[in-house]
């Protein structure tokens, strides 16, 4: 048996770790994204021996400031402390890229976490405008091509 994969999972599977992770003591309505149950949105989970340890979801948005063509937006990209550098992000980016290709997407971004800006920079996203907060702190929008 494979101990580490990443596939497709429904809206309210990645719901879990976005209320762990992501937005703690959030009531459950919070943690509903626009389009999250619409195609073509795609949500990834990444399971660790069968248990999800990873989400990410990706559907298509334009970004409000930015004119960029066939444009998505990932959201809700979270792992588990515990697996953290054991490229479970890295497998999500890939199996979204991936979705969003299947569907003509040509450009990925976020708002990501100033924290994170080490993992999207290794990964081929880079940072576009200033550094601006939201509730849950710091980020920068990052985007990359698919």
């Amino acid at each position: 048996m494979e101990s580490r994969m990443i596939r497709g999972i429904s809206a309210a599977e990645a719901r879990v770790i976005r209320s762990m992770v992501l937005r703690p003591g959030q009531a459950a309505e919070q943690l509903v994204y626009p389009g999250d149950d619409e195609p073509p949105s795609f949500h990834g989970g990444a399971f660790h021996e069968d248990q999800l340890v990873g989400i990410a979801s990706v559907y298509p948005e334009a970004h409000p400031a930015y004119d960029w063509p066939a444009a998505w937006r990932l959201r809700g990209m979270a792992t588990l402390p515990e697996v953290r550098g054991m490229g479970y992000g890295k497998g999500l980016i890939q199996v979204c890229l991936a979705h969003i290709a299947a569907h003509g997407g040509q450009n990925l971004w976020c708002n990501g976490r100033v924290n994170a800006a080490g993992f999207y920079t290794l990964l081929g996203f880079a940072a576009y405008g200033d550094e601006f907060i939201t509730e849950s702190g710091p980020h920068y929008v990052f985007r990359r091509q698919v």
